[in-house]
């Protein structure tokens, strides 16, 4: 097991630096990317020659403010990676497993299609761990979809990415979607706190935007006043939207965006003597990137809708080895472990081997399997993929569905995040 995380840790280390420096870790003559590939046949393969291996491409920030949950997010699908081979051996079929990562900007779509141009032009890329953001998806989906190249994101939840995607649905995600993470928050507001006005702000992206517009729904479905504001993603004075916040005089401020701008505006409502209670989505749901910059104490009592999930010890430890520190940044470090199993086991299952030795992937079969798959007791919880690839659940109660899709509500309390529901 030691050696299995010290060649994985040293591989993600090197595959980092270079995808930062705008590198890569293939040879020189296979790094160059083509914005648009090919359009394939639905039955086309993946044929990965004798002693080659099979490439895992993941699709992260690992740059910018949204590196810290990134890289959280990088090496939890590199601990997935770690975790599988060790159960079921380093290689399928005598074909070695290897990662690629590649920085994908989040939000900025120009790089997020960059990143999956340099991973489709990488050989034996049997799939994709990410996009990470929504708007980096949107960019990046048609690129591997023309490919049939399969891709599986534990972060990226704007309600329609999945449903809307290209032709031949070769996207997923075990994250949960924003229509059901505002169904929570909306529920938790009206139903919970007994907000009588909510102040909901978003920051302008794919993102913030969908999840906010259904958090309002549902609040203003249980009789909730309901007054909308936005500021542009990157805002660090939020001078106007406070003051404009302040005269309202909410019993609740929401935000729907990253940090630092999910922390900047708390401090300054706070500073301005906004009492009422603040709350915001699962992207600026981080200790390390909300609750530190902020202070224990001012952050005490901030609410939180997709939080990181209590996750197993043992995974935890194993994590630590890989990243360095306990995950912190992220709150999808449990549905991008699930993510790589899924994938991997995929894989194993459909790869078969020609005479030459080679390995052979039928693309289209991939996908499918992908799609049949059902997953018991996955770190993230019950997962099973709908007609469109998105995460589903039969469950009717709210909170056994929230169990089942793996979000959470959660608390600042003494500088740490604490579970509320499910």
């Amino acid at each position: 097991m030691k050696s299995l995380l010290a060649r994985a840790a040293l591989l993600l280390t090197t595959a980092i630096a270079m995808s930062a420096c705008g590198g890569s870790t293939a040879a020189p003559e296979q790094s160059k990317a083509t914005t648009q590939p090919a359009a394939i046949e639905l039955s086309s393969e993946l044929t990965i020659p004798p002693e080659s291996p099979i490439v895992i491409g993941i699709s992260a920030p690992l740059t910018g403010p949204e590196e810290p949950g990134g890289r959280e997010d990088a090496d939890a699908t590199i601990t997935g990676i770690v975790l599988w081979k060790a159960a079921h051996g380093d290689s399928i079929l005598g074909h070695k497993i290897e990662v690629r990562v590649e920085d994908d900007g989040c939000t900025e779509a120009a790089i997020t299609a960059q990143a999956a141009s340099r991973l489709l032009a990488t050989p034996g890329l049997a799939g994709v761990i990410g996009p990470d953001c929504s708007a980096g998806a949107r960019a990046a989906l048609p690129l591997y979809a023309a490919s049939g190249v399969v891709s599986i994101s534990g972060s990226a939840t704007e309600s329609n990415l999945a449903g809307a995607q290209p032709q031949g649905n070769f996207f997923f995600r075990t994250a949960y979607r924003n229509s059901f993470q505002g169904l929570i928050g909306g529920t938790f507001i009206a139903d919970e706190l007994k907000a009588r006005t909510a102040y909901l702000i978003d920051d302008g992206e794919v993102y913030g935007q969908d999840l906010m517009q259904t958090a309002a729904t549902v609040i203003e479905q249980r009789g909730v006043t309901v007054i909308r504001d936005s500021a542009p993603a990157g805002t660090s004075d939020f001078s106007a939207i406070v003051g404009r916040v302040l005269p309202a005089n909410p019993d609740f401020v929401g935000f729907a965006g990253f940090n630092p701008d999910a922390s900047l505006l708390y401090r300054q409502l706070r500073d301005a003597g906004y009492k009422g209670t603040f709350g915001a989505g699962d992207a600026a749901a981080s200790v390390k990137t909300f609750v530190e910059p902020v202070g224990a104490e001012a952050a005490e009592g901030v609410f939180f809708v997709g939080c990181p999930l209590n996750l197993p010890s043992d995974f935890v430890a194993e994590f630590a080895k890989v990243h360095g520190s306990d995950p912190g940044a992220s709150a999808f470090v449990g549905q991008y472990a699930d993510a790589a199993t899924i994938l991997l086991d995929a894989i194993a299952s459909v790869a078969r081997q020609a005479e030459d030795g080679s390995l052979v992937i039928d693309r289209a079969s991939l996908r499918d399997t992908i799609r049949s798959t059902t997953v018991q007791n996955g770190l993230s919880g019950h997962i099973v993929f709908d007609e469109n690839g998105d995460r589903s659940s039969p469950e009717t109660d709210l909170a056994a569905e929230a169990l089942d899709l793996g979000v959470a509500a959660c608390q600042v309390q003494s500088g740490k995040l604490f579970n509320l529901f499910p």
